[in-house]
């Protein structure tokens, strides 16, 4: 599905294009869509979300993770706000519309 327009890097988080990330606000919770088949350890826990103003990394179990830039991208006005209060993100692959994996803030 994503072709090029990502790279993985041995022992670190997938790097994603930004055509790839998608910024949601539903029902009023953060919700990251990355456009990436959902990994084996989606179901595992231990996700974790680091969001900062530049870039985003959603890290995962072992060498699970990915990491995409958030300058410049539309991120809905609300997001930030509906992160903190949520204490992270939820986590969608592909077109997928439930299920995902919730991510820890950190």
């Amino acid at each position: 599905m994503a072709g090029d327009r990502c790279v993985m890097m041995f022992g670190m988080p997938m790097s994603l294009a930004p055509d790839l990330v998608r910024f949601e606000v539903r029902d009023g919770a953060a919700v990251v869509r990355l456009l990436v088949e959902q990994p084996e350890e989606a179901a595992m826990d231990g996700w974790s979300l680091m969001n900062r103003l530049t870039l985003c990394v959603v890290d995962g179990p072992g060498d699970a993770g990915y990491l995409f830039p958030r300058l410049g991208l539309d991120v809905p006005e609300g997001w930030d706000e509906a992160a903190d209060k949520q204490g992270g993100a939820l986590v969608l692959f592909g077109a997928a519309t439930e299920g995902g994996l919730f991510a820890r803030a950190v």
